[in-house]
Parts: C-alpha cells; structure tokens; sequence
C-alpha cells in the first residue's frame, strides 16, 4: 500500500492514502502535518494501521462524539467550576443543536447558523464563551488528524458588550430592606448591599467565620453551582479576606440564628446561589421594584462608598479586589460624581453671586 505526500497552497504539508470503505467503495483518507518529515511519519503510521486492520474510521465521528472525548482529556487540567460550567454549555447547548452533525459535515456557517439562533435569547458574551469552548475542541480534532483545519476560524462572532451594572438609589435600596425587615432574604440582601459580597461569598459564608463580639465576618470559601454544589476558594488572594460589618447587620445575622431549631455550617444554606437568584427576581417583582441581579446590590455597596468619600485603597479591600479594578468598573458613576461636585459648585458660586 503506498501513499503520497504533498504540499497545499496555504503551506500545511498533506498525506493521502486510498482505502475501501464498509460498502467496498475506494475513499482517500488523509494526514496533515507543519512539515513533510511530520506528514510522511503520520502517514506511515496510517498506513500501518490499514495493513494490521487496526484503522478506525473517522468518517462517522459526531461533533458530540468529539466534544465528549476532548471534554473528558481536558477535565483534568482545569478547575472545577470550569469543568463544570463546559459540561453544561455542551450538554445543554452544542450538543442538542449541533452535536449530531459528523465531524466531516462541520462548516462555518454550521457554527453561524447556530450562534445567531442562540443570540435569539442569550448575550453575545455567551455566545462567544460557546465559541472559545467549540474552537478548542476543534483543535483537539484537528491535531488528532480527525479535521484537516479548524473551521471555527472562519465564523464572524458577536461584539462583546461590556454589562453596564444597574445600581439602585439609597431610597430603592431601603424600600427594599423595609420588605425583607425580619426574613430570610434580609440575610443576603444585607450582605451584598450592606457589606459588598459576591454571590459565591455569600452562599459559601459560614457561621464559624463570624464573629459576632467583633464584628467582623472573614471570606474563605465560595459556593458557585453549574450543575451540583462547588465549594471553591475565594476569587483571588485579594477575595480572600476579613470585614469589619455594621453592627446593625451583625444583629440581624444573630437574630436569625437563634430563631434556628438546627444550625447549618452555612448561613445560607436554605437556598442554592442559582435557586436564590430567581426567588430574588420574583421578590422584586412582588415589590413592583426595579428589576437589578443580586450582584448589583454589591456594585450599590461600591458606589455608596465612592459617594461618602471612602478612600479607594478602603473601598477595594473591603470589596476584595484591585483600586485598578475599582476605578475601571465605576467609571461611570465616577463621572457622574463630578459632575454633581460641579453642580454644586456653579449653584454655591451663582448664589453668592446674586446676593
């Protein structure tokens, strides 16, 4: 058996070799390579495998089929909450729309077509996280010489949109705290609003990390959740910190623990993170509130600080991450801070004036 090797036009070194097919039909397989020596040695060791009837045909591999294998190699090497998350985005999105598609049959407007269906009812970000996912995997496919390129290459992607937080006043924040006055939900309504934390931070608070004769509540672990419970390590090692809180927040975590028959390790823990995230949509909307995500109680917390001139150095410890960060994310409220100085300023001067 014999085979040839070549050079195409866009400088990748191709191997060919004819082989018969389940129905006796002559097909051409083919081997790909950065030079000829790679090509050649693939080619040969194809071609071995022909001879010694250890050759599987690819012909019939489905993008689920491939994305399931790549997923299962690459699991190992990443963090949990990845791994989780990727085996979402495959098992709840690629694979129901495209995962049947054969490899061979995979085009760009394949990718296209399914991209713009998705943007129907998710974000462009999203959209583009599926991307990175899908052309990685059709990497993989193409240095195991399953694809000869990686067609993901040749799709046109959504812009990203940078999300532009909606950040409630002082007077819809506190309507919202005379609402949830000795529930549950004052619980994490408080703890994003009140003392900056994030989703995770919040549902991954223990009782053993407050303490109530100091005030003070210290950040360890998160709980995110894809598809089961991820107890992680907080974000960065800057996430990784101990508040002072208000004592009034402080009473409210001590009334609502000794109002418990039995003491879970998490204050939290009568919801999931994802679980509670809907029922605090439904509250807003109960409360004929404007509709904002839990994160965005946190974003309240940052700004109430820029307002009541806490140093930025204060503000970004206490939210668990960099004054760069600080700065760059409220920008826009920044701007508007300013603007209010001047204001005041052209009203304090115009009133002197006018005397």
């Amino acid at each position: 058996m014999k085979g040839s090797v070549f050079k195409r036009k866009d400088g990748r070194w191709t191997g060919s070799v004819a082989v018969k097919d389940n129905n006796g039909k002559w097909k051409k397989k083919y081997v790909y390579g950065e030079s000829k020596k790679e090509t050649t040695r693939k080619l040969n060791d194809l071609i071995y495998k022909i001879e010694n009837n250890l050759y599987k045909d690819s012909d019939n591999t489905t993008f689920a089929s491939l994305l399931i294998e790549w997923h299962k190699i690459h699991s190992p090497k990443i963090a949990e909450t990845t791994k989780s998350l990727y085996n979402m985005y495959i098992e709840k999105h690629i694979v129901p729309e495209i995962g049947h598609i054969k490899l061979k049959d995979l085009k760009p407007n394949t990718l296209d077509k399914f991209y713009n269906k998705k943007l129907e009812t998710l974000s462009p970000n999203t959209v583009i996280k599926f991307h990175k996912l899908i052309h990685v995997a059709l990497n993989y496919a193409v240095r195991n010489d399953l694809m000869a390129t990686n067609i993901s290459d040749n799709v046109s992607l959504p812009k990203a949109k940078k999300y532009k937080p909606k950040i409630y006043d002082e007077e819809s924040f506190h309507k919202l705290l005379t609402y949830v006055e000795g529930t549950f939900d004052e619980i994490p309504i408080l703890l994003a609003g009140v003392v900056g934390l994030r989703r995770g931070e919040i549902f991954g608070l223990r009782w053993r990390d407050i303490d109530f004769k100091r005030n003070t509540l210290a950040i360890e672990e998160t709980n995110v959740r894809w598809d089961k419970y991820i107890i992680k390590d907080p974000k960065s090692e800057a996430s990784n910190r101990v508040l002072k809180v208000p004592g009034f927040v402080i009473q409210v975590l001590k009334n609502y623990l000794d109002s418990l028959t039995v003491i879970p390790e998490r204050v939290c823990e009568k919801y999931r993170p994802d679980a509670y995230t809907k029922r605090f949509k439904k509250l807003l909307i109960k409360h004929d509130l404007p509709i904002v995500r839990l994160h965005d109680l946190r974003h309240y917390n940052a700004v109430i600080m820029l307002k009541y001139n806490i140093s930025d150095k204060v503000a970004s410890e206490r939210l668990g991450h960099s004054q760069a960060v600080l700065r760059s994310t409220y920008q826009h409220v920044l701007k508007d801070m300013h603007q209010e100085a001047a204001d005041t300023i052209e009203s304090a001067f115009l009133a002197v004036k006018n005397r």
